[in-house]
């Protein structure tokens, strides 16, 4: 499969918010770096931007969240809405497409620049504990979005146990990649990491629609 297969569509409007969102963001971990998280208001992070501080929290919403938002995100959700076409499919069908699509997916989301940025914000999330709440929010949030996405591309009820269990299983063990790696002082490359990952979380969401 090549990589124009899964090429995520977006307006230029999109692209121009993932750009800015990306930069505000940069400027925020450099300001965190220098001056402490707790030194540095969102007010500074948006002149530091030359952004309105408005700007700062119609895309983020909260300090915690320059910190947490992860680019890649709606990426892989785009890519779950549209593998495999636009109509229902079976479970199965829907793993299948996943399988072929993880290597692509990781390859091209996980770039140099985008692992470093990644490094940098789990050391935050494991010192500021209001950080690591609000990640669990996130999380939470995130599962939410993939039980309705994932009901929606199967024709499942959203509220049956299988795909409340498959979200789970799907968010939260990424996360569990994720403190694995920084458990590992970031030994290994997280593209290595998560390849690894995801492999197991997409046979374990096949067996629980067996």
């Amino acid at each position: 499969m090549s990589d124009a297969a899964v090429e995520l569509p977006s307006t230029s409007w999109e692209r121009r918010k993932m750009e800015a969102m990306s930069r505000i963001q940069r400027v925020a971990l450099d300001l965190f770096d220098a001056h402490g998280y707790r030194n540095v208001t969102i007010e500074r992070v948006a002149a530091a931007a030359a952004v309105s501080p408005s700007s700062v929290y119609r895309y983020f919403g909260t300090k915690e969240m320059l910190v947490l938002h992860d680019e890649a995100d709606p990426k892989i959700l785009e890519a779950i809405r549209t593998a495999g076409g636009s109509t229902t499919v079976e479970p199965t069908d829907l793993i299948a497409v996943a399988r072929m699509l993880v290597p692509v997916l990781v390859e091209s989301l996980l770039t140099e620049e985008s692992e470093r940025r990644i490094r940098r914000r789990l050391l935050y999330t494991a010192a500021i504990p209001e950080i690591k709440a609000a990640q669990t929010n996130q999380m939470r949030d995130m599962a939410e979005q993939f039980r309705v996405l994932f009901a929606e591309r199967t024709g499942f009820d959203p509220n049956d146990l299988r795909v409340r269990m498959a979200a789970a299983t799907a968010v939260w063990g990424c996360v569990a990649a994720l403190d694995h790696w920084a458990g590992t002082d970031f030994a290994d490359r997280l593209k290595d990491v998560y390849t690894r990952a995801v492999g197991a979380i997409i046979d374990q969401i096949e067996i629980i629609f067996r």
